[in-house]
């Protein structure tokens, strides 16, 4: 395995939307207009609480109005400002510490805009540092970008703040007002209704399942003197099937002669099974066996030796399934499941959340670990970090 941890980041920061629902709060408020099936399968997405960067109840009461975002401040710039105002704090950083600015994201304020600008200029950074833009990363956003500021950092001198947004319930919670009195396509033996029902309880679904939150870090050359998590070998693969980029995607759909477009979400009813999958394949790789059948007792030996496997919050099975193939004990897991129960699937942000539960909350953890993240695309990354 590649040994040169040479880069850490350090002050991993994450904040959250004012707005938080309990599911039970978000069913009660749909009232009768979910069946009980419905009901039965969003209290088995694992997800208690979740917060939102615009008031749920908006989504359902507007009437079709659409939400326009020069009537509704820059929430998400806003919120993405103060992490990373919060982060610098915490490491005791000055405005002029910071080199570079990366900003990460889905949704945004603005179609452009980026974040990183509107960040930069929020902040009062130097308007001569160079700041770049990260979208459509989505889920694998943190592996991503370790993977790019290894490339952006050459001396000590060199401190680039990094922001995730995982603000992106605008793209979901919108349907929800078209998708009251929505069946499981199970309920249904028409094949006509069940494909008309099938996209409005995936979007359901996904309502439940997602949060919102913005996490900010530091990425430097690693050293002994502060504490960070290092980061080592990056392994990633993506779309081992030519069409596997459509299993899990995001598009504009709408009347192109009025521009009124809305996000249309698919994820795949394989979705889990690809994640194992590619998570085999990528795990070979890293071991430099990507040439050898797939060895169970190898990958478990391997997995064994994690202080903790931080995996992507996509879902209760896909936790349980990984947990399951890798034979992972409950104590390497736990921040993930705990992640996923008390705000959701938040993209970009639930492998930081599941980073600071695990490494930067509990310091006196050492040995190494790994970052797993899964993405549209459709891809997963596999990171191997170590605590300073």
């Amino acid at each position: 395995m590649n040994n040169d941890y040479d880069i850490m980041i350090s002050g991993l920061t994450r904040e959250y939307p004012e707005y938080k629902y309990s599911t039970n709060e978000m069913i009660d408020h749909l009232g009768n207009k979910l069946t009980d099936k419905v009901k039965e399968n969003i209290l088995q997405l694992g997800v208690e609480n979740r917060f939102f960067i615009r008031p749920f109840e908006r989504y359902i009461q507007n009437d079709g109005e659409r939400i326009k975002s020069d009537s509704d401040g820059e929430p998400i710039s806003d919120l993405c400002t103060k992490t990373a105002e919060k982060c610098l704090q915490n490491l005791g950083l000055n405005k002029n510490d910071i080199t570079c600015v990366v900003a990460a994201f889905e949704d945004n304020d603005f179609l452009s805009p980026g974040l990183s600008s509107i960040i930069l200029t929020k902040m009062g950074l130097s308007k001569f540092i160079p700041h770049y833009n990260i979208q459509g990363m989505a889920c694998s956003t943190l592996p991503k970008l370790l993977e790019l500021g290894k490339s952006l950092i050459h001396d000590d001198n060199d401190k680039i703040l990094f922001v995730i947004s995982g603000c992106n319930s605008g793209w979901y919670l919108p349907h929800l007002k078209n998708n009251m009195n929505v069946k499981n396509p199970k309920e249904l033996d028409d094949q006509h209704d069940r494909k008309q029902h099938l996209s409005k309880w995936v979007s359901t679904m996904f309502s439940f399942l997602f949060g919102d939150g913005v996490a900010a870090f530091v990425m430097t050359k690693a050293n002994s003197n502060d504490y960070g998590v290092k980061i080592g070998k990056i392994t990633h693969a993506v779309n081992f099937n030519d069409s596997d980029y459509r299993k899990a995607c995001v598009r504009l759909v709408g009347n192109e002669s009025t521009h009124m477009y809305e996000h249309e979400l698919t994820a795949g009813s394989d979705i889990l099974q690809r994640s194992l999958d590619y998570s085999k394949k990528v795990l070979f790789k890293s071991l430099n066996k990507e040439n050898e059948e797939y060895d169970e007792s190898l990958a478990e030996e391997f997995m064994s030796k994690q202080s903790k496997v931080m995996i992507h919050t996509g879902s209760l099975k896909i936790l349980d399934g990984f947990q399951n193939l890798y034979k992972l004990n409950d104590g390497q897991i736990k921040e993930s499941f705990d992640t996923l129960r008390e705000y959701g699937n938040l993209t970009g942000v639930s492998i930081p959340t599941v980073l600071d539960k695990a490494m930067f909350q509990n310091k006196s953890l050492s040995g190494q670990g790994l970052l797993v993240g899964i993405t549209m695309g459709f891809g997963l990354d596999i990171v191997e970090i170590q605590t300073n």
